[in-house]
């Protein structure tokens, strides 16, 4: 195990080094922010033997989270809810804020030991992050004065305020981790949602069930350290589910560009072509191709035909409408389901993406789309015919050219093109 540690955390292994600058930087600042912080709040550190018991409880129960769960696999690329928030909020109750920020410091090697599938500089920064996050809400938490925020219980009314204190301390702690997440992430991708990222609901609702755990499992531990041990099951059982839920999501997803799949747009699409032949609406299928694509793996390499994959996934996910379905083909082809579209107004659309796209460029790589629209008006034909002649009318774009839209409307379905 030593030796597979060190081929996986030896610097000169990282992915890091390839990042852009701007990131490798950024990510740097909050590393060296973190052992800052730390080293300041250890300083003023009274050690005490109660104090290290609790902060030995919470390793242990971050450890067995982590072990527990640590063979199901995570898909590369997609944000990991590891459920690890809920003993690092806790923290900030129990322990002073030096330990709450040596927590995640100690268990992000373990994690990186343990857990094979993930980019390690990733995980040693999200540790770090943790460690200022939720550090930060110790800080907060013990500035309070004692009457507040102390566990010598009183009445039932101060119970009642140092929850609500707990609580309030613990979701700005997960208010600055993401903040500090998604920077990194619209740092290295500039193209990213910061909406979809900070305001995604399903990372909203997983923070608020380990907020809601860590307020809980917070109070009988203000007891007894050991009283942690009960909540282990419950945090198990809920780091599962979560990872159940992100892994039924993501095998709907293409990962490289974060547009539906092949097989689950082909699903969905079906689901509008039936639709709209019930009610006799229009609908039209797109099917965008990117310009010798090939050229650009082989003279600038995979990376960068991923970044030109991504950068033009991105681009018709935010031209196009809430409503329309947008999928990764196969290779370099992308694929939209344009329901109540007429076909001037899908001739539009395409048009649009094609000027867009146009405009985009990677480096020394000039990115453009050829498209085909088939338009079936009466929606008469199913699915695999409007493909069939979306993709007639892609290969007359590419026989005119590229860079240009072509359309089939309502026709019989030509042969499909080779």
């Amino acid at each position: 195990m030593i030796t597979d540690l060190w081929r996986r955390c030896s610097p000169a292994a990282w992915e890091f080094w390839r990042l852009p600058a701007r990131v490798r930087y950024y990510i740097l600042a909050v590393h060296a922010a973190a052992f800052a912080a730390l080293a300041v709040a250890l300083v003023d550190t009274r050690w005490q033997a109660r104090d290290l018991g609790v902060l030995a409880a919470l390793v242990v129960c971050g450890s067995v989270t982590i072990e527990v769960t640590r063979r199901v696999r995570v898909v590369y690329g997609t944000v990991s809810y590891d459920m690890q928030a809920v003993w690092f909020i806790a923290a900030a109750a129990l322990c002073p804020p030096s330990y709450a920020m040596l927590l995640p410091l100690v268990l992000t090697p373990y994690r990186v030991a343990r857990m094979s599938h993930g980019v390690t500089f990733r995980r040693v920064f999200s540790g770090s992050a943790c460690a200022l996050a939720f550090g930060g809400a110790a800080v907060l938490f013990a500035l309070f004065p004692g009457t507040l925020d102390g566990t010598t219980w009183r009445s039932g009314t101060h119970v009642i305020v140092w929850l609500a204190l707990l609580a309030a301390c613990g979701a700005a702690g997960l208010v600055v981790n993401n903040a500090l997440i998604v920077t990194a992430i619209k740092l290295s991708d500039p193209a990213a949602s910061i909406r979809k990222h900070a305001f995604d609901r399903e990372g909203a609702v997983t923070d608020l069930c380990q907020l809601s755990l860590a307020v809980l499992i917070a109070l009988p531990a203000a007891f007894s350290p050991f009283l942690l041990v009960g909540a282990l099951p419950v945090v198990i059982v809920m780091r599962r589910f979560m990872m159940h839920a992100q892994l039924v999501t993501a095998a709907r997803i293409d990962s490289k560009t974060g547009l539906l799949n092949a097989a689950t747009w082909q699903h969905e699409a079906g689901v509008e072509v039936s639709r709209a032949a019930r009610i006799g609406s229009p609908l039209a299928v797109m099917i965008a191709d990117i310009d010798h694509f090939k050229a650009v793996n082989d003279q600038h390499g995979h990376v960068a035909g991923d970044t030109v994959l991504a950068l033009v996934a991105a681009t018709m996910a935010a031209l196009l409408r809430d409503y329309d379905l947008l999928g990764r083909f196969g290779g370099e082809e992308f694929i939209v389901c344009l329901p109540h579209t007429e076909p001037e107004q899908a001739f539009q659309i395409a048009e649009r993406l094609r000027g867009k796209i146009s405009q985009i460029s990677s480096g020394s790589i000039q990115v453009t789309i050829s498209v085909g629209v088939a338009s079936l008006e009466s929606s008469r034909y199913g699915l695999d015919e409007l493909i069939l002649a979306a993709d007639a009318a892609l290969y007359r774009a590419k026989g005119d050219g590229r860079n240009c839209v072509r359309i089939t409307r309502d026709a019989s379905v030509p042969r499909k093109a080779s």
